[in-house]
């Protein structure tokens, strides 16, 4: 095994084991400035992945809600923040935010400009090739829809007006209408007196508009959330509250508010005591823990006993904001806590950089790799016959699709991925100056 890893290490492998020798070359990369990127992009990755093994057995029962409440029976309550890993997406926003909005700050302070058009050239090269090898790839299932609603995917507006044909784009969809208005909201924002301020306001408008839009439909509030399902049609909540931007937008600006607080206060300096730091871990772990408690999918849950309007409108309109808001706190805390310099083992672990390099691939194509670990652990494509799912295949249906996931993804980056960065990067040297 260990000369195998040599040769690895050294580029000299076969076919089959490229891909190792890709993750070889991806993990032994210098290290970043901001180590916790990895870490939290690695942790989301893993997360999206969890959640549509999950997602796989609603599916298969959402036609026999007895065998369905069976399985989320089955899962402890401890545990029944599993099912919100989802929020995962939030986090996902935050540093792609935190990160393009850094990097502009940094243009616009050397040169008291930006370049909008370079900017949209870039995120053309980083998102559109391999979007389009997963567009043409998932369109094959079905080509007269590819063909007839195709165009919403590639105006990434098909969170709007269609239900899209890459079954996690409509994510990638919010990010891009974000990315439309970003450079001009820097722009505003390094104008300003006390940009963090407007960002503030900005944040808390985004989480009133979230609310006005669950208040002005009551059924979204008042109906508990495992009887969408059966009683109320979930294209109501996920249209209103899930798919668009205006609900979503808010780790979005988190993650511009991170840039900003980051640029403007690089020498800010914190002195925690173990005592401190530990309480402020503390709180903002136990703030993401219950944030993750919602939606409550167990029709047993004391969350339902009695229900009530009230709180399921605050949960609904507060529980992303409380979620992406609290990693946000603790990431800066620590990042100007002067006795934390150097990252904790787990966040400087090397899987991390792997898991966050491909992160974009694993994202579009780990729902059929889903599909067949589940063939593959419960041994049959005869899902009519299957009459309940055991909590302990779960774990073994994640580590399969995520180690298929993750050999196809390696490919994907070596081949497409960072050819068609290296390109646009050429393209850019040429067509705008440095």
């Amino acid at each position: 095994m260990s000369s195998l890893i040599k040769r690895i290490g050294k580029g000299v492998a076969t076919p089959i084991t490229r891909p190792l020798a890709i993750a070889s070359e991806i993990i032994h990369q210098p290290d970043k400035a901001f180590p916790v990127i990895d870490f939290l992009k690695g942790i989301s990755v893993l997360m999206v992945i969890l959640f549509h093994v999950f997602f796989a057995v609603f599916f298969l029962f959402k036609k026999e809600p007895e065998k369905l409440n069976l399985f989320i029976q089955s899962i402890p309550n401890w545990m029944s923040f599993i099912l919100s890993s989802d929020k995962a997406v939030d986090i996902f926003f935050l540093l792609s935010s935190f990160l393009l909005s850094y990097g502009l700050l940094k243009v616009y302070h050397k040169r008291q400009s930006i370049d909008i058009g370079r900017f949209y050239l870039h995120r053309f090269f980083r998102i559109y090739p391999l979007f389009l090898v997963a567009l043409l790839l998932y369109g094959l299932a079905d080509p007269h829809k590819l063909l007839t609603e195709g165009w919403y995917s590639l105006l990434f507006i098909e969170n709007i007006f269609s239900k899209g044909i890459i079954p996690v784009q409509w994510s990638l969809s919010i990010e891009v209408q974000f990315y439309l208005i970003l450079p001009f909201l820097i722009l505003f924002l390094v104008k300003q007196r006390r940009p963090i301020i407007w960002l503030s306001i900005l944040i808390v408008l985004s989480v009133l508009v979230r609310f006005m839009l669950a208040y002005q439909s009551p059924l979204i509030y008042q109906t508990p959330w495992y009887e969408f399902i059966h009683s109320v049609d979930p294209a109501l909540y996920m249209d209103t509250m899930y798919y668009v931007i205006e609900t979503r937008i808010t780790p979005l600006l988190l993650g511009v508010l991170w840039a900003f607080i980051l640029w403007y206060k690089p020498n800010y300096s914190l002195s925690l005591t173990p005592l401190h730091r530990g309480g402020i871990l503390l709180l903002g772990l136990s703030l993401v823990y219950l944030s993750m408690h919602y939606p409550v999918y167990n029709a047993q849950s004391n969350y339902y006993h009695p229900f009530n309007d009230t709180l399921n409108l605050a949960a609904i309109t507060l529980h992303r904001f409380v979620f992406s808001g609290s990693i946000l706190l603790m990431v800066l805390l620590f990042h100007y806590d002067q006795n934390t310099q150097v990252s904790p083992p787990l966040i400087r672990w090397k899987g991390w950089r792997l898991l966050s390099e491909v992160a974009y691939p694993m994202y579009f194509f780990h729902f059929p790799f889903i599909a067949l670990a589940w063939v593959i652990v419960l041994g049959t494509v005869d899902f009519d016959s299957i009459s309940q799912i055991e909590l302990w295949r779960i774990p073994l249906v994640f580590l399969l699709a995520t180690s298929f996931t993750l050999y196809l993804s390696l490919w994907l980056n070596y081949w497409i991925e960072s050819r068609f960065i290296r390109i646009g990067k050429r393209i850019e040297s040429r067509w705008f100056s440095k």
